[in-house]
């Protein structure tokens, strides 16, 4: 890919780059006829919305709630009401501009402007707007902690930060004027802070990991932050020199991201995550064309089209998606509108049909009830005509999609529909960005439906991103689709990682074989173990095969295949087991039970991450070798039953 800062070069960014007030995503709440033509249900929804809350007061943040990460590793007893008063502020916004619009909403406006002016000094007058669980003095710059407590003389830029700054940022584009008919201090104060709290530290100090991974590993944090900086920036930073300073260092942010990237387009953090990974580089690339008026080609560029295709290629359907990685297997966070625009400008029109039938016949610009609001997301779904008049689309359900980069395949028996059988095989390492132990893992779906899953990941805790890592079940290898040799499983780390990796697509079928050995560690004791993985297309004998061969250094002690389970889980003699849904069709796995015993083990659950998604119960299938050889060969095979 051509690199940003040769597409945006320093001489283009300073002769194009707006002065302050010249350029903004959404009109000013003063430009009456453009908000009047915001959609009456939208209307109506924004208005009740950010009713509910008036005269309340706003959600408390005393310092003990930030110190209970360091104490007991909880972080959502503080974000929970932090980011309910971002919430609520950032309705009380909307509600000012739609109500302004109508001479008839006078008295309605006056208080949604005071709810605004409330929102504004709080989160102002808040010591940090890092969470917890990101903040370096709680923290410590090398992992150690070092007080409980933020210091506000040295503000840490994390997500918190720069999401605060672009909802100030976007909070004085739309009804800044009307600030300043309160009072010109809210609006000067609302700069000040931005520029204290996230310009100056991002353009001045070079311990941001997440900028060029000296520290952290390159995940969305990059692309997500400098999509709220380049807001923020063109919103509030009123000096046309540090505007130019600052955009330039967020393209060589970017392209220290983009540099990191598979060339294939995938995500390594999953589905979930794509959408303020990949989803934040559209953003990023939008605000800068938008901005500078000009498109130097950026969304011509291999990488950027390939990047827009990976939350359609990993679509289960009816609401599911492929979840390796952290992030849930039923996506909650996702902006179809912003995938809509990412297609068209992609020139990729399944891209723009997939991000339609997303949408169904939910409301276009505003987000379900219990999604968390993103008001830069919302403002560019309501100012998008196409998007809104969009006509109703169907999943494209690409037949086979191969990101040879990232390691993952995804192919279906039945392109173009999610009837019949989906297989999805990881080969990849174990050190990724949100990484789980999962290398030769697998996810078979039925008519959109996962049977054989992945569990996705709990709800986040101070041990999640700690070296307590792997002590949490759901990150380990014992429960993902992998082996375990002589009781070990595998470890984390680039080195451990499939190798001999091939993969081969005809019209009948799909086959991806690749080397576990590697992820596993020297006292699995293990030379090889080849996996092979196979969809067969056909309408009478439509089947997923996993074909095991290995070779150990001497006969192990024990030998396991586990796989874990969705839905009622009964073995039957002779090899067999049957997994039944809450409702559609069954799957039966075929085993050679003269080679392995089985045995179902329950998973109880009770964290609502978990829960949500899979209810009460998963379940585990362990297959045990009777006598394990130091050479060998299975064939687990998965079927569907017929209708009936």
């Amino acid at each position: 890919m051509t690199p940003l800062t040769e597409l945006f070069p320093p001489a283009l960014v300073a002769a194009r780059m707006p002065q302050l007030g010249q350029w903004s995503p959404a009109p000013p709440s003063t430009d009456r006829c453009a908000w009047a033509g915001i959609d009456g249900a939208a209307r109506a929804r924004i208005i009740e919305t950010a009713t509910t809350s008036l005269g309340e007061p706003w959600p408390g943040l005393p310092a003990s709630l930030y110190a209970r990460f360091v104490r007991d590793g909880d972080r959502w007893d503080y974000q929970a009401p932090a980011f309910a008063r971002r919430e609520r502020l950032a309705w009380a916004v909307l509600a000012t501009a739609v109500c302004g619009a109508s001479a008839d909403d006078a008295p309605r406006t006056e208080a949604f402007r005071d709810e605004v002016l409330d929102g504004v000094w709080a989160l102002c007058e808040e010591t940090s707007w890092a969470w917890p669980a990101h903040d370096f003095r709680v923290l410590g710059s090398h992992g150690t902690r070092q007080g409980l407590l933020p210091d506000p003389d040295r503000p840490t830029l994390d997500l918190g930060s720069s999401g605060t700054a672009m909802l100030l940022a976007l909070t004085d584009a739309v009804v800044g004027n009307e600030l300043d008919q309160v009072d010109p201090l809210v609006r000067r104060r609302l700069r000040r802070e931005v520029a204290a709290r996230v310009l100056e530290p991002y353009l001045e100090r070079d311990e941001w990991g997440w900028y060029d991974g000296s520290t952290a590993k390159l995940n969305n944090w990059n692309p997500w932050i400098h999509s709220e900086l380049l807001l923020a920036t063109a919103l509030t930073e009123e000096s046309a020199d540090r505007r130019t300073a600052l955009v330039s260092r967020v393209l060589q942010g970017l392209e220290n991201y983009l540099r990191a990237q598979p060339r294939d387009g995938g995500c390594d953090e999953g589905p979930h995550y794509w959408w303020r990974a990949g989803g934040s580089v559209f953003e990023c690339l939008e605000t800068l064309t938008s901005m500078m008026s000009t498109d130097p080609g950026v969304f011509d560029q291999p990488l950027i089209r390939a990047m827009a295709r990976y939350p359609m290629a990993t679509w289960i359907g009816d609401g599911w998606a492929v979840n390796f990685a952290d992030g849930p297997a039923r996506p909650r966070e996702t902006a179809p509108a912003l995938l809509f625009r990412y297609g068209l400008r992609t020139c990729q029109p399944d891209v723009a049909a997939h991000a339609r039938a997303l949408r169904g016949d939910a409301e276009a610009c505003l987000p379900r009830q219990g999604v968390p609001f993103d008001l830069r997301r919302a403002l560019d779904a309501l100012f998008d005509a196409e998007w809104r008049s969009a006509a109703p689309a169907v999943f494209p359900f690409p037949q086979h999609t191969w990101f040879p980069d990232t390691g993952v395949l995804v192919a279906r028996a039945s392109p173009g529909s999610g009837r019949g059988l989906l297989l999805a095989a990881k080969a990849g390492h174990n050190d990724e960005s949100h990484n789980h132990n999962d290398v030769g893992t697998f996810i078979v779906a039925l008519d959109a439906q996962p049977l054989l899953v992945d569990a996705g990941v709990g709800t986040y805790r101070r041990e999640t991103f700690s070296p307590d890592r792997y002590n949490i079940w759901s990150m380990t290898s014992e429960y993902h689709n992998v082996p375990e040799i002589n009781g070990v499983g595998q470890c984390a780390g680039a080195e451990h990682r499939a190798t001999t990796v091939t993969h081969r697509h005809t019209a009948q079928t799909d086959e991806l074989t690749c080397d576990l050995a590697p992820a596993y560690p020297p006292r699995a004791k293990l030379t090889s173990w080849l996996r092979t993985f196979k969809l067969m297309r056909g309408a009478d004998k439509e089947y997923v095969e996993i074909v095991d061969t290995w070779l150990c250094a001497a006969p192990p002690r024990s030998l396991a295949l586990h796989l874990l389970i969705s839905g009622d889980l009964g073995i039957n003699a002779g090899g067999q087991a049957m997994v039944t849904p809450a409702t559609g069709r069954r799957l039966t796995l075929h085993w050679d039970a003269s080679l392995f015993t089985a045995k179902a083990e329950q998973i109880p659950l009770t964290d609502p991450a978990f829960t949500r998604v899979w209810g009460p119960v998963l379940h585990r299938l362990i297959l045990s070798a009777r006598q394990p050889a130091a050479e060998g060969q299975h064939t687990l095979v998965a079927r569907p039953v017929a209708a009936t």
